[in-house]
């Protein structure tokens, strides 16, 4: 029986979040570099890609259905995302460690952050890993200022977070 990934609805949302940990797909083969900086541009630009990324990003892409599956979704929404992304990924990437080695778990978690200073691409996040500079690349259109929190992924700031999403974040790391 083939697995169906579900459509992914928040294609920029979902890249945000992919396109990060993409040059790990890349050193291992299964993703083009050429590819992945179109995308990575797209995210950028906010412009849409014109090909299934549910087909690069496979187990980002399962899994999501997986969840959505369960919060009876028959599409990957926004609330799909978040929920694998900022809850449930590092239970994924701790299973994915043990088949693929390659993976750094410290910055292949996600990781709430609070945005100390803004200069140029680049942020002053306090973070659990400490206070770290991220890139804001993907910052378009999310009007980042200090005090914002944001989600960390490899060395980005993916998105702008509410105060409900750092909660659901904590609490995960509580349990």
């Amino acid at each position: 029986m083939e697995f169906k990934v579900l459509p992914i609805k928040n294609r920029d949302l979902f890249l945000r979040y992919a396109v990060p940990c993409g040059d790990v797909l890349v050193r291992r083969g299964e993703l083009d570099k050429k590819l992945l900086d179109e995308m990575g541009n797209a995210v950028r630009s906010g412009r849409d890609v014109d090909f299934p990324i549910e087909d690069k990003f496979k187990v980002a892409s399962r899994m999501c259905t997986i969840l959505a599956k369960r919060m009876q979704k028959d599409v990957i929404d926004d609330e799909v995302i978040r929920k694998y992304f900022l809850v449930e990924h590092e239970k994924a990437i701790l299973w994915r460690k043990q088949i693929k080695p390659d993976i750094d778990v410290r910055e292949c978690k996600v990781y709430a952050g609070k945005v100390r200073k803004i200069e140029d691409n680049r942020a002053l996040v306090h973070t659990p890993l400490g206070e770290i500079m991220l890139r804001t690349d993907f910052r378009e259109g999310l009007k980042l200022k200090e005090g914002d929190w944001i989600s960390k992924h490899y060395g980005y700031i993916s998105e702008k977070l509410s105060q409900n999403h750092v909660s659901a974040m904590h609490k995960k790391d509580r349990v």
